[in-house]
């Protein structure tokens, strides 16, 4: 109070004001300071003052595709906020992601912690803590000393046929011949099969998605929600400490909810609390081995156990159902690869080479065009198409171009997934034939046979992105996702034929680095499979 009396009346009087001007002032300094940084670099109008046109694309959920069109316009690096670069020459950000490249997450990712104070695999941006946690991990990504991981995803595969079977397939009324279509909502149906492999790989058992044929705790629904703001909230790493305040953590989902994400919480917080009663009491010794079962005997702590258990039921739901029922509709509206696949499929069940039920995993992958379907279907659209911003501590040279410390460098899935360089004129379109034919022309000799190879190999390398192969990121459900695939598409082909009900509006759809499909609905019918 004293010091304030000795101020000069015109100081105190506008002492609010001065302040004021001198954070506005700060502000505008700051942000021509950030614009000057990236101003060689080309871009949309206006990106270099604010970040709303990543916000508006974002936010209304078609940003994979956004960035492509500004990938193709303004060439492999391109400016899309203040301080957000994007990339779309994949070997650059073959050399960002890999290991000793220097570059670590941005902050960006901190937006998508399922605890506000907590880092996961999926989040840690700290390239010490991240290797530690994935160590941690890796035996139970890998199935090590967890027997055959096929049982449990043979078992779902069965309780899809059966799904189908029950509820979906085109019937004839018995009176008057018409047929009944009953249409099969892949938006939906897909989900609930990768839900039930991972939950049974994961604790030993399925949730039960299929039987009950409904997202019946709400916890699908719920996660979609979500998605949209998550996503523009990661744009904003400062803002992040709102949900960190105790005003609005009441308004966060609860383990105690009895439906949404808090009953997700719930359930993966009772079973991992029960495994270590478990294990207080002498209780487990013969407990089966899962997932969940690797982490707990892992030197992770119970709350670190039950945030992993979390990543890995929903890392790989998502994206292997965006993958199947993908992949499944570019097919349909296909002939020509839709009808090459089932005539592999139809020849090797013929031959008694595929075991029943279910194809084995390595059968499948024996099977040269239903792997290059599968290949075709991640590149076309990769099932995770979001940003994955990275950064740098020190200066660094992207495609020619000065990129100063710290700055986000974020990647155009689509961009690069769809190389015409690469992938041939038609990269923009689905067609599994493209790897048959660059596999043929690789077996040539001479220098002909050695430039087929090395196209091959780059062709292979670029599509393996999708699973961020060859950096420190690098998926570790790959190998599940891909064993599914190979098992869902030929058990269903061999049995089904799928068409689109509606091929002038086949389903609604809006991304968020994961893509959300509604109504995509399949018209499916029974295949004679003893032709």
């Amino acid at each position: 109070m004293a010091a304030a009396s000795l101020l000069h009346p015109y100081a105190r009087d506008y002492a609010p004001m001065t302040i004021l001007a001198t954070v506005v002032a700060y502000y505008i300094l700051q942000t021509y300071r950030r614009y000057l940084q990236l101003r060689h670099i080309p871009g949309p109008s206006g990106v270099g003052w604010t970040k709303w046109w990543l916000v508006k694309h974002q936010g209304r959920g078609t940003l994979c595709c956004d960035l492509e069109e500004v990938a193709y316009k303004h060439g492999p690096i391109a400016r899309i906020a203040p301080d957000w670069v994007l990339v779309s020459d994949p070997t650059e950000i073959r050399r960002i992601w890999s290991v000793h490249s220097g570059y670590r997450r941005s902050d960006w990712y901190k937006g998508f912690r399922f605890d506000p104070n907590r880092d996961s695999l999926l989040t840690a941006s700290n390239n010490k803590e991240h290797h530690a946690i994935r160590s941690k991990l890796l035996p139970g990504y890998g199935g090590k000393g967890l027997g055959n991981q096929e049982l449990p995803v043979d078992k779902a595969v069965l309780a899809f046929i059966e799904l189908i079977d029950r509820e979906y397939l085109t019937t004839t009324d018995s009176t008057n011949g018409h047929v009944i279509p009953r249409p099969m909502d892949g938006a939906r149906v897909f989900l609930y099969f990768s839900q039930d492999v991972n939950s049974a790989i994961e604790f030993g058992e399925p949730f039960g998605y299929m039987q009950m044929n409904s997202d019946f705790n709400g916890i699908i629904e719920a996660f979609e929600m979500m998605m949209g703001a998550t996503n523009v909230m990661a744009l904003f790493p400062p803002l992040l400490w709102l949900i960190k305040s105790p005003l609005v953590k009441p308004l966060l989902p609860k383990p105690t909810d009895k439906t949404g994400v808090g009953r997700l919480l719930g359930i993966v917080q009772e079973k991992v609390q029960q495994r270590y009663r478990e294990i207080d009491n002498n209780e487990n010794v013969d407990r089966p081995r899962d997932v969940l079962q690797s982490f707990v005997m892992s030197s992770l702590s119970p709350t670190e156990v039950e945030a992993e258990a979390l990543v890995h039921l929903l890392g790989g739901t998502d994206t292997t159902a965006a993958a199947l029922r993908t992949t499944i509709f570019y097919l349909s509206v296909k002939p020509t690869a839709y009808n090459t696949l089932s005539a592999e499929i139809d020849a090797f069940f013929k031959a008694g080479k595929a075991t029943r039920p279910v194809i084995t995993d390595a059968e499948a992958k024996s099977l040269s065009y239903l792997q290059a379907v599968i290949k075709e279907g991640l590149r076309i659209w990769p099932p995770i198409t979001g940003l994955m911003a990275k950064s740098s501590e020190k200066d660094d040279i992207i495609c020619g171009k000065k990129i100063p410390a710290g700055t986000h460098v974020a990647w155009a899935a689509l961009a690069v997934m769809r190389n015409k360089e690469l992938f041939g004129a038609d990269a923009q379109q689905f067609e599994p034939g493209r790897w048959i034919a660059a596999a043929k022309e690789a077996e040539k000799e001479g220098q002909e046979g050695e430039a087929a190879r090395t196209r091959l190999k780059e062709m292979e390398s670029v599509q393996s992105m999708v699973f961020v192969m060859g950096s420190r990121w690098e998926c570790l459900g790959r190998r599940l996702a891909l064993m599914e695939m190979g098992k869902v598409l030929f058990e269903l082909l061999l049995r089904y034929d799928f068409a689109i009900a509606d091929p002038v509006k086949p389903f609604q759809w809006w991304n968020y680095g994961f893509t959300i499909h509604e109504k995509m609905n399949f018209i499916v019918t029974k295949r004679d499979i003893t032709r």
